[in-house]
């Protein structure tokens, strides 16, 4: 019973859609840059990874955008690229397609103004609710495309579309639906959600003047991650449906586990990485001597980085040397409840197209971080096995396993 990826959709920092996004990603070039939607002149950071030139008017219903926060209109455009590349969904009956989405922050933007609002005395906009609620984007993609059937929505902070697109894998194991829209979605470049991350030590702040230098994954003197806003949606379905109605078939999603460090609130812990990882292994039924490369969760904090360099090594053994990985983030920064979405979306890439993109801003590695991260350029290579890793706050771990459609074959 095989699950295959059969749409895409994308809304990045390095640009609005499947084709600019994988341009820019093998180009390494950066989508980070100085704070646009609000005046951050006051605080710091003042740089994140916003989406460039996104007028929500041109993809989605005038009559509907006061009705969205920005997470949701984000979602539903992504959603609209990957319906569309899999040549939309009316073969099948409503009640047998499902949408399984994750967001860390959900309409944070909604509750924060709504806040702001409050605290000045002001009644509050009267669709805070509707528009913050974290299950929105999924409602309204259920909505649009008329999915009746399972509708989840999944908060598991930065593993949240990881967990998002296993569960939708295993409903589509269980025989409960036929497809799946699954991915995630995130708009938490926001003053007061970005304050608080500062006020964590979470965020870097060395390179307000460099925007385009600031994320560097893995590299010696990295100081924390750059928030980011995006949204990566993927079409999941039966192998055999798919071929049927003659879809594209982009990947394989073979394996999915998860596992939680129950350790601490917000340290990562290399053990716990390492048993999803090795879960999503086994679910697949591969070795992990298989895995070809990996697309790592890297968001370019001190301790984070080490962390999940020793999990692979943990995973892996002997291979972890031959394995190559890189670090999207690197490019365009950290999306939270959306990352193991767009990570996947870069892996699928790279897996189609025997080619991977590269980890920016590596020019000197941190002694600790000692794997071949493809540092610099896009790099050649013929992949069969890609895992894509996301940990989150909460000790929560994702790990998701794609192969080529003809991989499962030879492994």
């Amino acid at each position: 019973m095989r699950v295959v990826v059969t749409g895409m959709g994308i809304v990045s920092p390095l640009g609005i859609g499947l084709e600019p996004f994988w341009r820019n990603a093998l180009a390494g070039a950066n989508g980070v840059r100085r704070i646009a939607s609000f005046d951050a002149s006051a605080q710091r950071p003042r740089i994140a990874g916003e989406v460039p030139d996104f007028d929500p008017g041109r993809y989605l219903p005038s009559k509907q955008l006061d009705q969205m926060d920005r997470f949701s209109q984000l979602a539903l455009t992504a959603a609209a690229e990957a319906v569309a590349s899999a040549g939309g969904l009316s073969g099948y009956q409503p009640q047998r397609l499902g949408v399984c989405i994750g967001t860390g922050m959900g309409g944070y933007g909604s509750f924060e103004a709504s806040a702001a609002r409050h605290f000045r005395g002001l009644v509050p906009a009267p669709l805070t609710v509707p528009r913050a609620m974290a299950n929105a984007a999924g409602a309204w993609i259920a909505s649009t495309y008329h999915c009746t059937g399972p509708n989840l929505t999944f908060s598991t902070a930065c593993s949240s579309s990881g967990h998002a697109i296993g569960s939708a894998l295993q409903l589509l194991r269980a025989g409960q639906v036929d497809a799946v829209i699954a991915g995630g979605a995130e708009a938490c470049v926001l003053p007061m959600t970005m304050a608080g991350f500062h006020a964590l030590r979470a965020l870097s702040t060395a390179h307000d003047d460099h925007p385009a230098g600031a994320s560097r994954p893995f590299a010696k003197g990295r100081d924390g991650f750059v928030m980011a806003e995006g949204a990566g949606l993927l079409v999941l379905e039966m192998a055999e449906r798919a071929a049927e109605r003659g879809a594209t078939i982009y990947a394989v999603l073979a394996g999915y586990g998860a596992s939680c460090d129950a350790s601490h609130i917000v340290a990562p812990d290399s053990a716990g990485q390492a048993a999803a990882m090795a879960a999503a292994a086994a679910d697949a039924a591969i070795a992990p001597r298989a895995i070809d490369y990996i697309n790592a969760h890297a968001t370019s904090t001190p301790l984070g980085d080490i962390v999940e360099t020793r999990a692979i090594k943990t995973f892996l053994g002997a291979h972890a040397g031959e394995v190559a990985v890189s670090a999207t983030k690197s490019l365009l920064g950290h999306t939270i409840g959306a990352a193991a979405a767009i990570g996947s979306i870069a892996a699928i890439m790279s897996l189609r197209h025997s080619v991977m993109h590269p980890t920016v801003n590596l020019e000197e590695p941190d002694p600790e971080c000692d794997l071949d991260y493809v540092a610099g350029t896009a790099r050649k290579r013929h992949i069969r096995v890609a895992l894509c890793n996301a940990f989150g706050f909460g000790g929560n771990n994702a790990c998701l396993l794609y192969t080529r459609p003809e991989a499962l074959e030879d492994i």
